[in-house]
């Protein structure tokens, strides 16, 4: 049996009650931050390739940004007022990871750089102090990773063209590093919630002393 079966301690409850509340304020101003920074780097790299980065591709980045502005205002409204429910969570990271898949869509496919994000949205996770949004948010990654594959090679090139063109298909080796690593960065994540969880009771791990040892 592991941790996350047994029934959360007093103190854990009450550290978690709080804290839960301080991290999902923290991650709703990283989230705008991000938002800005990100956007700020799309019209810079307008502004250097407008033959390549305009157009349609434009318009469906300013429309996800903006949508994700108005979720982040919507959120920053309820934290202020303290009126969050549990299933809060839940939802803005199910809106973070639908935001990097469409934009990944958008920008054309499963691409490095955007597929980075979904790391992102995994270590944001945790600051919430809760193992099953984690688990949520990895399994969130896998299927939007999956989703960008997807919408890649079944609607963008077209199921038989991708098959047919080796030039055209992603390696399977490639593939499998993004599902590992992002498998990877969830079971590091987890682990930052169980030891926040320890600390909390007590931090039960005890260490002996080097003359204790030597007198045994």
């Amino acid at each position: 049996m592991t941790d996350a079966d047994d029934p959360p301690p007093l103190a854990w409850q009450d550290a978690r009650r709080l804290e839960a509340w301080a991290g999902e304020t923290r991650v709703n101003l990283i989230r705008l931050l991000a938002l800005i920074g990100f956007y700020a780097r799309h019209l810079a790299d307008l502004y250097q390739h407008p033959d390549t980065a305009g157009g349609r591709y434009h318009q469906h980045v300013t429309a996800i940004c903006v949508a994700w502005v108005f979720a982040v205002l919507a959120v920053h409204a309820l934290l202020l007022r303290r009126a969050v429910h549990p299933a809060l969570k839940y939802v803005t990271l199910v809106l973070d990871l639908l935001g990097v898949t469409l934009l990944g869509m958008a920008a054309g496919g499963p691409r490095p750089p955007l597929l980075c994000l979904y790391f992102v949205v995994i270590a944001s996770a945790p600051l919430r102090l809760s193992l099953p949004l984690v688990w949520v948010a990895t399994l969130g990654a896998w299927a939007g990773y999956a989703t960008l594959l997807a919408h890649y090679a079944w609607f963008l090139i077209g199921r038989q063209r991708y098959y047919a063109t080796p030039e055209l298909r992603i390696p399977r080796t490639e593939e499998a590093t993004w599902f590992l690593a992002m498998g990877v960065a969830g079971l590091l994540a987890g682990q930052v919630v169980r030891q926040a969880r320890r600390l909390a009771a007590g931090y039960p791990v005890s260490v002996s002393a080097p003359e204790a040892a030597e007198g045994r």
